[in-house]
């Protein structure tokens, strides 16, 4: 006790965070205490006594004096056996420390609060905007950082880096703020807090983010969120985490609790290119919600190619949404009349007053480019067979094709219903780069040589050339049969030949017609309906009898697809029904199958069923290659719809004027988002390691709606065009109610709590100061450790030994 209040009275300030004290090394205990007072007392006494004794004939001056000496002495021995020092200390202060946890996926965007009456588009703001009012343009992110380091950290499928910390606003200290942190107003918080994950991983990245920053000076954690969680770990799973490290959860809500009312445009279908003249469909599903039982009138608007107008209407028609989020289909037939590229608007409208939660997914606007290049088409054919024959006719009076032949049984003068007749195969690029299909009846691929072979599996797997091949009854099994010889034509089928055994004749085996059996990616392809209404043409393929020849195989290749297959009963050679209709792509073209010579049949039916299956399916292989208008060139990506947030990754081949690889350090592209705006600065393709002339791109999604991709090939005036859909993700659109039993279940018991966003100044008392202090270092000085007070101590001891030995003491 004495020991502490000594301390006490011995400490002095030095400055805000280092104090200095003084310590003595007093007896610990009674027992200690009393054997040292009872040496000192002895010591004392026996020295007093010593003096009396010798110093009875001395003057009193003497008798005072030596006695001093000796009790001097005492004293600094007994001030080095309590060994007195001073203790300086230097302590700091950690900031209590409060993270900010910002929702930044895609429901985000939606509305901020429940549609009021006097509802228009343009007063509703989204959700994300609320937020970002609130961390940039208020007061509440400086009256945490009264009390509290402030981190902002954003997430959606994953956890973002530390996007900002800001540190406590000391009293006094006008900026609040070091020389490395930014201000809040350099932030470009609209760009941060950008709505755009696919996801929302609430209870998954709050834990990742509590065991991130655990410690006793963390205050809490602050989510900012709708509460829309749709992946990961669940809400009770990261309170459980939240109540075992004691970590402090405020959850602030925003977004309309009223169940919603809304109507979407959920999803359109149409052809990215078409033939000028050539009729097509563009499919709208309409999807409602809380209107179920309602007329909706869907409107088709476009605007011609080249024009920078507004749309004009087209066509419309009224339809009634039967149940909630079940989608109702509108086919709109158009008939391109001008060449370039199409801006068609499709906009859905409710008929009476309703107050949907959003107006932004009503419309839709999709881009189909109209060319009038031909589809160039060479078709080989190992002999003249029907199909050939009627082939060669229809495509050569069609306007959207420019047909050449090479018939290999045929000679030198042989005229044939086509614009060129070849004599060989190709055989250099410049020769076979111009075509952008094949279709190869029946050929003897042996006749063709090797590199021929080697340069066409190129064109096709390079340059996105097309093929359809027909299996015939005289060199397909010769072809199944070459696996060694012909490895490079068989691995472009989509499909496994079988292998005929030697005298088995197909021609005398089909003996019975056999009906043709649609899978359902039959009965959904275009190019197998008959006429424009897809349920009559299922209808016509259930009627129809059928083909009499089907070559066998062995099944479809991984990742084909198999539009129809022979019914019926075949032969003993078949281990499983023969395909008859296949696709597959290859590299970056597209290779189809047909397994029967007998498609002529279909003319008996109606001329036009034979010529509507060919060009579509002829245009269907061609598609890579239409896409690009100019054969050096090909721009390509791997959806034509993504999903909100997610990358649009860009592919392009391009050749040089000698159609070789181009090679090069980068190319430049041009990408224009959906509000019409050019991305800068110009994105650029880098090159593919593993292809040459490929180069490689990708580009975040963080708009909805239609980007433009334009690549001008080096060296030609010609420029690429591709299109990509932008769509809001299912996850993050099922729901655009606010989850607030979500975000209560995550802060529940922690301490924190729910609120609204409108009431985030309430959290402020919620979240305590959990700064502490630290000892930073200290130094030890000791006091006695002293030259002047040894040589205080050994000279008033020599003096007193001095005296005495003058005054013959003993």
């Amino acid at each position: 006790m004495i020991a502490d209040l000594f301390t006490q009275n011995s400490m002095t300030l030095l400055a805000q965070d280092a104090v200095r004290f003084t310590e003595w090394n007093w007896p610990q205990g009674t027992w200690e205490w009393t054997i040292i007072l009872a040496i000192l007392v002895g010591v004392v006494v026996w020295s007093l006594e010593l003096y009396r004794r010798d110093g009875q004939e001395l003057s009193l001056g003497w008798r005072i004096f030596l006695p001093t000496l000796r009790m001097l002495a005492i004293i600094g021995l007994i001030i080095v056996l309590l060994n007195p020092q001073t203790r300086t200390q230097t302590w700091a202060d950690r900031s209590s420390r409060v993270a900010v946890l910002v929702d930044v996926s895609s429901s985000m965007q939606n509305p901020a609060d429940d549609p009021k009456e006097a509802y228009t588009a343009d007063n509703q703001a989204s959700r994300a905007a609320k937020v970002i009012e609130l961390i940039s343009d208020s007061n509440w992110l400086g009256d945490l950082r009264k009390q509290h380091e402030v981190s902002i950290y954003t997430f959606d499928t994953a956890l973002s880096e530390r996007i900002a910390t800001f540190s406590q606003i000391i009293e006094g200290d006008v900026s609040g703020k070091s020389d490395e942190e930014p201000d809040i107003e350099s932030i470009d918080w609209q760009n941060v807090l950008q709505p755009q994950g696919a996801e929302t991983r609430l209870g998954e990245v709050t834990a990742e983010l509590m065991r991130e920053l655990n410690g006793r000076t963390l205050a809490g954690i602050v989510v900012i969120s709708d509460g829309a969680a749709n992946a990961g770990v669940d809400a009770q799973s990261a309170n459980d985490v939240a109540r075992q490290l004691k970590v402090r959860l405020v959850a602030l809500g925003t977004g309309g609790i009223e169940p919603p009312v809304n109507l979407e445009m959920a999803k359109v279908v149409s052809p990215s290119d078409v033939q000028l003249g050539d009729p097509f469909d563009i499919e709208a599903f309409v999807r409602g919600e809380g209107i179920s039982g309602r007329t909706v009138k869907v409107e088709l608007l476009t605007r011609e190619p080249g024009e920078d107008t507004a749309f004009y209407p087209v066509d419309e028609q009224t339809v009634t949404v039967l149940e909630d989020l079940t989608p109702v289909q509108v086919k709109f037939p158009i008939v391109p009349t001008v060449e370039g590229e199409w801006e068609y608007l499709l906009r859905a409208t409710a008929t009476g007053a309703i107050q949907e939660v959003k107006q932004s997914d009503n419309e839709r606007v999709i881009a189909v480019n109209a060319s009038e290049r031909p589809v160039n088409v060479l078709i080989v054919a190992g002999g003249p067979s029907w199909d050939y024959r009627f082939l060669c006719g229809t495509l050569n009076r069609h306007p959207g094709f420019k047909v050449d032949a090479l018939l290999q049984t045929g000679a030198v003068g042989i005229s044939q219903d086509v614009e060129n007749v070849l004599l060989d195969f190709p055989k250099d690029k410049a020769s076979l780069f111009e075509y952008d299909v094949l279709i190869c009846f029946d050929p003897n691929w042996l006749t063709i040589p090797e590199e021929s072979r080697r340069l066409f599996e190129e064109w096709v797997g390079g340059e996105g050339g097309g093929v359809i091949f027909v299996a015939g009854d005289v060199n397909t099994p010769y072809l199944s049969g070459s696996r060694d010889d012909l490895s490079e034509i068989l691995d472009l089928h989509p499909v496994f030949l079988d292998t005929i055994l030697p005298g088995i004749d197909l021609v005398s085996a089909s003996t019975q017609v056999r009906p043709i059996q649609l899978t359902a990616e039959g009965e959904a392809a275009p190019l197998l309906h008959v006429n424009d209404n897809p349920e009559t043409s299922l209808e016509f393929w259930k009627s129809f009898p059928g083909f009499y020849r089907f070559y066998p195989t062995n099944g479809p290749k991984t990742g084909a697809l198999v539009y129809a297959k022979a019914g019926g009963v075949g032969d003993l050679t078949e281990a499983e029904p023969p395909i008859l209709l296949a696709s597959q792509f290859y590299g970056q073209g597209r290779t189809f199958y047909i397994g029967s010579p007998e498609f002529y049949r279909l003319r008996a039916e109606d001329p036009e069923f034979f010529e509507r299956f060919w060009t579509r399916i002829s245009r269907e292989a061609a598609q890579n290659r239409l896409r690009r208008s100019n054969p050096r060139g090909s721009l390509l990506v791997d959806q034509e719809t993504v999903r909100l947030g997610e990358m649009i990754k860009i592919r392009s081949r391009l050749l040089d004027a000698e159609f070789e690889p181009l090679l090069a350090d980068k190319i430049d592209i041009e990408i224009e988002t959906p509000d019409g705006r050019l991305v800068s600065p110009a994105p650029s393709l880098r090159p593919d390691l593993a292809q040459a002339g490929g180069y490689l791109g990708e580009i975040r999604a963080q708009q909805a709606g239609r980007y433009q991709i334009r690549l001008r090939v080096p060296g030609s005036e010609e420029m690429i065009r591709e299109s990509v859909m932008a769509e809001l993700p299912d996850l993050e659109n099922r729901d655009l109610r606010q989850n607030i039993r979500q975000l209560q279940t995550l802060t529940a018991g922690t301490g924190g709590g729910y609120f609204p966003l409108a009431d985030s100044e309430k959290i402020i008392t919620l979240l305590p100061d959990s700064s502490e202090q630290f000892l930073l270092g200290e130094q030890i000085q000791t006091l006695w450790d002293r030259t002047w007070l040894m040589c205080l101590i050994v000279g008033v001891l020599g003096v007193e030994w001095l005296i005495r030995k003058l005054l013959k003491l003993a």
